[in-house]
């Protein structure tokens, strides 16, 4: 019986990845190996990796656009970004996107997309559509290494690392509005999905301020156990997830009363956060153990580690298609596995 059932899953990815067929399972995981230039592909049904291309030289941050399939991979010290199809799973071409682009956000109307331009101290405005570049905001900040859009597509918040604050442009008028002191080397950036809150990861200060949209003021800051890399709201915005790359750990904080609830152990060095659309995984790339860990974001507990390639970093999940994703009926196991730095 398994060997029937074995046979089946060999032919279902044999007819995906050779006859061009589309991507007919449930969510992906895609992940950048950033030091040896790969995309991993994982499955969330079996939570392997089913494929790995070659993705150029150094591929890091990556997003997926509000269709839902096209991902675009900014490749660091390159112009130009790749896109793949989440779907057909192959890159399709490059595109310019700025001198220097590191980091991406999407208009909730799919229009656009908003690259910062790292040495540029700028940002692209990208056209989806004509798949080229229309403008550039040029809003103040030194070194800018994160943007996020609120939620009605009129703001971008830019987290800049150098000058050590975020600026609030208007994405209409493409000027800057308002500065926010924030800490050295700020990089974390996230929104509420009511935009009414930003969250701001201070960097050195070993801290995070939430940023009240309303007054653009700055309305509490909570120290952390140790400098912050990134940060991502659950999707239900009940807690906010803090990698603290130096301690080896995620701090899990609920919101909005700002209280640590976990503090969950890694691998080494982790990096970036993604979640399930559903809120029930947390994936975070682990850079120098070669790994992504999965977190059941419920219960923030470890329950499975994923080997990778050399230097995991970007990490997004790309929601499978509604009509056609199988249901799984298998329990996902909610028990903690250990946490100590896989063998090399």
């Amino acid at each position: 019986m398994k060997s029937k059932f074995l046979a089946v899953i060999i032919l279902i990815y044999t007819l995906i990845f050779y006859s061009g067929a589309s991507w007919a399972g449930g969510d992906l995981i895609l992940v950048t190996n950033t030091r040896e230039g790969t995309l991993s592909i994982i499955s969330r049904d079996t939570h392997e990796v089913i494929k790995t291309l070659p993705a150029g030289q150094r591929p890091n941050r990556i997003g997926l656009a509000p269709d839902g399939r096209t991902v675009f991979i900014i490749n660091d010290g390159s112009k130009y970004v790749r896109i793949f199809d989440a779907r057909e799973l192959r890159f399709k071409k490059r595109v310019r996107a700025g001198r220097d682009p590191y980091n991406m956000a999407f208009s909730p109307d799919g229009k656009y997309a908003y690259f910062v331009n790292t040495y540029a101290d700028n940002v692209s405005i990208f056209d989806l559509s004509a798949g080229k570049i229309i403008g550039l905001i040029k809003h103040g900040g030194n070194n800018p290494v994160n943007i996020k859009v609120s939620p009605d597509g009129k703001l971008g918040y830019v987290a800049n690392e150098l000058s050590e604050d975020v600026t609030i442009v208007d994405l209409a008028t493409r000027k800057p509005l308002k500065s926010i002191e924030a800490g050295h080397y700020i990089e974390g950036l996230d929104i509420s999905r009511d935009g009414k809150k930003v969250f701001i990861m201070n960097g050195e200060g070993r801290s995070y301020s939430e940023l009240d949209t309303e007054t653009n003021e700055i309305v509490r800051t909570i120290m952390l156990r140790d400098e912050a890399h990134d940060t991502k709201l659950t999707p239900g915005g009940k807690f906010l997830y803090v990698t603290l790359p130096h301690k080896n750990a995620v701090s899990v904080f609920s919101i909005p009363d700002h209280q640590e609830v976990a503090f969950v152990k890694q691998g080494i060095r982790p990096d970036l956060v993604a979640f399930t659309p559903d809120g029930e995984l947390a994936y975070i790339s682990n850079r120098d153990s070669r790994e992504v860990l999965v977190m059941n974001a419920r219960l923030h507990k470890v329950i499975k580690r994923i080997k990778v390639g050399n230097g995991p970093h970007g990490i997004l999940v790309v929601p499978g298609p509604p009509a056609t994703a199988p249901v799984s009926t298998a329990p996902v196991s909610t028990a903690p596995v250990s946490t100590a730095p896989a063998k090399k």
